[in-house]
């Protein structure tokens, strides 16, 4: 863990993130950060960045993994804080305009983070909240009563949370706060914060399935929620999988790293997200990577949040062969005149031949045993 923001005379000197779905040239944007920049003026806070940031509109998926790869591999620990909003307002229908309610997080690394619970927002933090490595808590930040509560509301909140830790940070002294934060006693640091309420328990926190398209980068390549070394103790570098996402399939060499393929070869390798937990090593997510062009290119209809399907080329082969061999019963309970091999690949997960989108180990227990047609037709 890291105080660097903290000086020598035991002021903090907050470094404050936010993250909301309007354009960096939209109105809103500019409104936003005047609010927070007025807000910590009034609390005479001496931050030593502010920030507003763009992520896309109504697309919690997205949001939410942008800011777990902030927060969760931020090198400056205590006084670094974030703010994500992200709020499609499912229950906008009412007078009081309300949306969904403010989540408190902190790390034990000290990094703070309100998020507006929306969604997936949260769901990229189960398992870091599960290690222990960060602790959510309710608030009653108001959550109604604007229609620009990310102008009216969150930035008041934030400043505050930061004059709040910059009292603590002179009250406590560095030291304490780091031995509070590696007992994971993040709750006594915020212990008299206006808005904070009781702990937000990890297992209310939104799930999202394993080896999800999460994140589409400027560059076209496409960012997964799965640790790409499991996918390699799976499928080797080298194998080649056909990739189901979206309306499409497209062959994918699995790779090392993202250069691990030449230009033009759709590649399947460890990326430049991911996260550690609990002081292990950061472990790489897999990536669909095209050099020399855009990945996303090679699939259409696809959103962030769409489940990425994979089985080996062979693997997929062997499939179609089994099932030219199916009766007219089965082949019109499955209606194999009219697949593809994209709605086929869909098949072999929904009968769990394929699991979290990249385990085939069933499939090729199937395959060996024979009783591929009764388990997709079961």
């Amino acid at each position: 863990m890291t105080i660097d923001l903290i000086n020598a005379q035991g002021r903090l000197r907050p470094v404050l993130k936010i993250l909301t779905d309007y354009p960096r040239d939209d109105l809103a944007h500019d409104e936003v950060h005047q609010s927070l920049v007025t807000a910590c003026m009034k609390r005479r806070i001496d931050f030593a960045n502010l920030d507003v940031g763009a992520i896309p509109g109504m697309d919690t998926v997205t949001s939410g993994f942008k800011t777990a790869q902030l927060v969760l591999t931020s090198r400056l620990g205590y006084g670094h804080i974030f703010h994500t909003n992200c709020a499609p307002r499912k229950n906008i229908v009412s007078v009081k305009s309300s949306g969904e309610k403010i989540a408190l997080g902190m790390t034990r690394s000290g990094v703070a983070l309100l998020a507006v619970n929306a969604g997936y927002t949260l769901a990229h933090f189960q398992a870091a909240a599960e290690s222990g490595d960060i602790a959510f808590f309710q608030t009653d930040v108001p959550h109604s009563g604007s229609q620009f509560r990310s102008r009216d509301f969150f930035p008041d909140a934030m400043a505050e949370l930061a004059a709040h830790l910059a009292m603590q940070a002179e009250n406590l002294g560095a030291t304490k706060i780091e031995s509070l934060l590696a007992e994971g006693r993040m709750g006594d640091i915020l212990a008299g914060l206006s808005y904070l309420r009781e702990p937000l328990n990890h297992a209310a926190l939104p799930q999202i399935a394993q080896g999800t398209a999460c994140y589409v980068d400027n560059f076209g390549n496409i960012k997964l929620n799965y640790h790409h070394s499991r996918l390699l103790s799976q499928h080797p570098a080298g194998t080649t999988l056909v990739l189901a996402l979206g309306h499409s399939v497209s062959d994918a060499v699995v790779g090392n790293t993202g250069f691990s393929q030449g230009e033009g070869i759709l590649a399947i390798t460890a990326g430049s997200s991911g996260w550690a937990l609990r002081g292990g090593a950061s472990e790489p997510f897999s990536e669909i990577f095209l050099r020399g062009g855009r990945a996303e290119s090679h699939f259409s209809g696809f959103r962030p949040g769409d489940p990425v399907l994979a089985v080996r080329k062979e693997d997929l082969r062997a499939v179609w062969e089994v099932l030219q061999g199916a009766d007219r019963a089965v082949s019109e309970r499955l209606d194999l005149y009219n697949i593809s091999d994209a709605r086929l690949i869909q098949l072999l997960s929904w009968a769990k031949l394929i699991r979290d989108g990249f385990d085939t180990a069933e499939l090729r227990k199937s395959l060996d045993a024979g009783d591929l047609l009764a388990r997709l037709a079961a």
